[in-house]
Parts: structure tokens; C-alpha cells; sequence
């Protein structure tokens, strides 16, 4: 806070005025906060936080085969997940537009990870995309992860979207049915859970590439090789047996520059910093010392990505002309060099 020189100066003595901007730097950021609506019993039309399971059951009640909010939390919490935000809807009341509406709500607090489990893939790409893109507009950047209910290649591929913030998994799990005393092969929506349960354990910078899922062990449906190549082509987040249930490679259903679901989180952690950064300097003066506060600032944050290896490196430029200091407007152009993760490692043997 600045403190500044007193209007009149009558006393002779000596008066200090602090400019505190150089000590501005980017607050908390959070990367794995998962939002999730579904049908429950009780506990109806609030958003609650959760840390654990056995609270999540005992706030919003048991699953059954009307109510499965709390079974996608139980995915969720033995995949990894820790912090959760949930809403529950009464299944008499629990149509697309309920499931548009709770999540307009859910996303009025820090989330970074959306999923619907029980929806259906087409109902849950309607519900969630716009979610996604309305949050972008406004400066909450969130991706989604949506399964398919599909149990063939074709029709997997089929659904695929084109939205480097929508993570398409399949095929569906295999896991313990508290309800029905017995494992369970689950629709492939649900296999959402899991795998946002894994992403919000990694650091953004962490591919789920070859990570094993923590509390599955089985997949209701497998698929060859053959079949494995042609999900992965077409931007299918897959999962294999293998030593236990792993990521085949960790994409987006983009196939463009956000790919990679690190190359989007990493970019999304750089805005939310940037932002966290900038706002305090509104309403402070737009002049050469506060701008190069700013510069040092973000710098400073930018540094910190490069230390935990998120970028390779950066350049950073902080400028306003004199019409940009009458319309009260600085400029930043920031060109990052995000971090790629090993996919592929290619071995030449030479025999003598």
C-alpha cells in the first residue's frame, strides 16, 4: 500500500512516502480444483467442497442406480483428486438444462476440472462446451474431461470434438459397486473421473502420458494395438492394462498447437499468473518506474515457471505509448517457450 506525503507540510520534520510496487509479486494459483455436477439424494441445489470421500457420502449420500454424483466422486478421490466441488441434482430434475445451469453456478468458484459422468457423450459435450468457452471470455480458463459411451473404435472416433480444452477418454472402467456388493463394468462416461482424478495430482507441466491410474485395475473393454493406434489418431485420450490401468499418451481432442493437455495447462498456468500479477497494478500510475514494476514482476513469475520447468524460456516486454497512458493502458507481449513431454524414444541398435 502506498502511503503518501501530507498535504501541508507546516512542521519541519522528515516524511517518507512508500512506493511498494517493486514488491508485488503473483499470489496462489490453483491447477487441480475439480467441479462436478450429478444426481444425489440430499445435500440438493448448493455447491459444497469436498477433501475426502466419507464426508462427499455422508453430505450428498450414497450412490444407487438413480443417484451417482457420489460415485463419480468415488473415482474421483481414488484417482487422486483432492479438492472437489460438487452440486447435486434431483434425478426428477436432472435434464440438460439443470446440468447447464448447475454448472454455471459450480463455476462461480476456483475450479480447473470439469466432469458429468453419468451424461451421456453427446448431452455432456452440449453442456460443457459452452461452459468452457464462456469461461475462457472470462478470464476462468477450465478444461473438461468427457468419456465416450461408445464400445467400438468407429463409434469412439466418431464423437470425437475439436476443442483443445475437452480431454476425450475411453474406453470404460471396471471397478467395486458398494451398491451391489460386486465390480462393475462401467459406461465409458464415467471413465472421466479417473482421469481427472489423475490430472488434478500432476503438476501442469506433468504429462498423464504412461502414468497409471491410482484405484483401477480393470477396463470394461479392451482394445488391440491396431485399435489403440486408431483411438490415439484420432485425439482419444486411451487407456491399456499395463502393469495396471495406464494413459496411452496424454492428449487434448485438439489436434493443433494445445495437443498436448500440458502445453494448455501450462498456458492456462502462465495466464492465471499473469493476471494475478497485473491486477494489483490497476489504478496505480502509468508511468516508466510502476511499468517497469510491472515488467519486474511478471518477470519474476515467468522466472519461477522456467525453475519448475514448466518453459525453456521466455521474452517479456512492458510498453505504452503516450496515448496509452492517456487511455490509461499498458501493453505486454510475452513470447513463451512451454515445455513438451517425451512421447516417443527412438533407438537405433548397431550390431558388430
Amino acid at each position: 500500500m502506498e502511503s503518501t506525503f501530507p498535504a501541508q507540510v507546516v512542521i519541519p520534520g522528515t516524511f517518507i512516502r512508500v512506493q511498494a510496487d517493486a514488491l508485488i509479486t503473483a499470489g496462489g494459483i490453483s491447477t487441480g480444483n475439480i467441479g462436478i455436477v450429478g444426481t444425489a439424494s440430499q445435500g440438493l441445489g448448493e455447491t459444497h467442497l469436498f477433501s475426502d470421500y466419507r464426508t462427499a457420502t455422508e453430505t450428498v449420500g450414497p450412490y444407487d442406480a438413480t443417484h451417482h454424483l457420489t460415485r463419480g466422486l468415488e473415482l474421483l478421490f481414488r484417482a487422486g483428486a483432492r479438492t472437489v466441488y460438487a452440486r447435486g441434482l434431483d434425478p426428477a430434475a436432472a435434464a440438460q438444462n439443470d446440468f447447464a445451469t448447475a454448472f454455471d453456478q459450480l463455476v462461480l468458484d476456483d475450479v480447473n476440472i470439469l466432469v458429468a459422468p453419468e451424461l451421456g457423450t453427446d448431452t455432456a459435450l452440449a453442456v460443457l462446451g459452452p461452459v468452457l468457452t464462456t469461461g475462457e471470455t472470462n478470464s476462468q480458463d477450465m478444461i473438461a474431461v468427457i468419456g465416450s459411451d461408445e464400445d467400438t473404435t468407429a463409434g469412439i472416433t466418431g464423437q470425437v470434438p475439436d476443442n483443445g480444452r475437452i480431454v476425450f477418454a475411453a474406453p470404460g472402467v471396471r471397478a467395486f459397486d458398494s451398491d451391489q456388493g460386486a465390480e462393475t463394468d462401467l459406461s465409458g462416461t464415467f471413465t472421466a473421473a479417473p482421469v481427472a482424478g489423475l490430472l488434478s495430482g500432476l503438476a501442469p507441466q506433468s504429462s498423464p502420458t504412461n502414468k497409471v491410474i491410482p484405484g483401477i485395475t480393470r477396463l470394461a473393454e479392451r482394445f488391440s494395438y491396431g485399435q489403440n493406434v486408431d483411438l490415439v489418431s484420432s485425439r482419444v485420450l486411451t487407456l491399456e492394462e499395463r502393469s495396471g490401468v495406464r494413459v496411452i499418451r496424454g492428449l487434448t481432442s485438439n489436434d493443433g498447437p494445445f495437443a498436448q493437455i500440458t502445453t494448455r495447462r501450462i498456458t492456462d498456468f502462465a495466464k492465471a499468473g499473469m493476471r494475478s500479477v497485473g491486477n494489483p497494478f490497476l489504478g496505480r500510475l502509468n508511468n516508466e518506474r510502476v511499468r517497469g514494476a510491472l515488467k519486474g514482476a511478471l518477470a519474476g513469475f515467468l522466472d519461477s515457471m522456467v525453475e519448475n520447468e514448466m518453459l525453456i524460456s521466455y521474452l517479456l516486454e512492458v510498453t505504452a505509448t503516450r496515448q496509452d497512458e492517456i487511455a490509461g493502458r499498458v501493453t505486454v507481449n510475452a513470447v513463451l517457450r512451454p515445455t513438451f513431454s517425451i512421447d516417443f524414444i527412438m533407438v537405433t541398435l548397431v550390431l558388430e
